[in-house]
């Protein structure tokens, strides 16, 4: 097969599963909780409105959210993660010595796992991952607890 029949064959394969190139591959059960997960999402998180969703994304200005994301790549068996609104999150540390930068919370307690955007501006607060892990908790199946 030529490169270019490839590409063409995975263009195809993107139109035909709806899935964004940006996006990692989901199986189809996982492509349902991450609709039912997006439609149960508020319109409002930490005093900005829902500006964008699909069946995978959902955005709130700066603060991002994505459905169905691997683990993160600070993450380890050794890892922490911090319990808030009932999810258990990973944040890197790294990442948390600089308030200054975005930071990617990823949900690792329910299944498929989700990330989260939140700005710099943002931070110093729960406030996004409060209001955001109540949907988590009604729609995403409930996996391995914190460490």
């Amino acid at each position: 097969m030529s490169l270019r029949t490839r590409g063409v064959a995975v263009l195809g394969l993107l139109l035909v599963t709806g899935c964004s190139p940006d996006l990692p591959a989901i199986s189809d059960a996982e492509a349902d909780a991450c609709a039912e997960l997006t439609a149960a999402l508020p319109d409002r998180v930490a005093g900005e409105d829902l500006s964008d969703d699909s069946d995978r994304t959902a955005a709130w200005a700066g603060i991002e959210l994505t459905c169905g994301v691997g683990l993160p790549a600070a993450y380890d068996e050794y890892s922490s993660c911090s319990v808030v609104g009932g999810v258990g999150w990973f944040l890197p540390p790294a990442d948390l010595k600089e308030p200054s930068v975005d930071i990617v919370a990823t949900a690792l307690t329910h299944s498929p796992r989700v990330s989260v955007v939140i700005p710099a501006e943002h931070r110093g607060s729960d406030a996004v991952l409060v209001e955001i892990a109540p949907a988590i908790e009604e729609t995403l199946a409930e996996g391995e607890p914190c460490l």
